[in-house]
């Protein structure tokens, strides 16, 4: 699964060097197939608010009817407010984020990146690893958003 992750987030920082975005995606993992799921309407990852929140509500009870052996989810995020010395600056979308989960293990990889001069600027990625739960439903992949309203990051 980790190096699930790894080839993952180099496609991603591929095409997000190439088109400057990364299209959203919620992919399904099954034993003898991929299911993909799209957003109908992206919009609704542009700003968390309560179409968001209905969204990943009817992912999340799709995951549980489905149950896949694994998931994965990639958004193109805003990292929040950066404090400088003079002002608040609120980001434009900054990262890559990238979600596999499976009841084993839960790698999060976030991509930030800077546009400057119509170029895209990729940072260090960071990986984060959290061991799956026993006696749980597998690919819980939306449990960061339960506590809805508030930011993906």
């Amino acid at each position: 699964m980790r190096a699930r992750a790894r080839q993952a987030i180099e496609i991603l920082q591929t095409q997000l060097l190439r088109t400057g975005t990364v299209e959203p995606l919620v992919a399904l993992y099954f034993h003898d197939h991929i299911e993909q799921v799209q957003f109908e309407d992206p919009s609704v990852l542009d700003h968390f608010d309560i179409r968001t929140a209905r969204s990943f509500d009817y992912l999340r009870t799709l995951v549980g009817i489905r149950t896949p052996q694994a998931t994965m989810m990639t958004l193109d995020v805003r990292m929040g407010t950066f404090e400088n010395d003079e002002r608040d600056i609120v980001a434009e979308k900054t990262a890559v984020f990238l979600m596999l989960d499976s009841p084993l293990l839960t790698i999060q990889v976030i991509l930030p990146y800077t546009r400057t001069g119509g170029r895209v600027a990729v940072s260090e990625i960071h990986y984060t690893e959290m061991p799956g739960k026993d006696n749980t439903s597998p690919c819980q992949i939306f449990k960061i958003f339960s506590e809805a309203p508030m930011a993906v990051c």
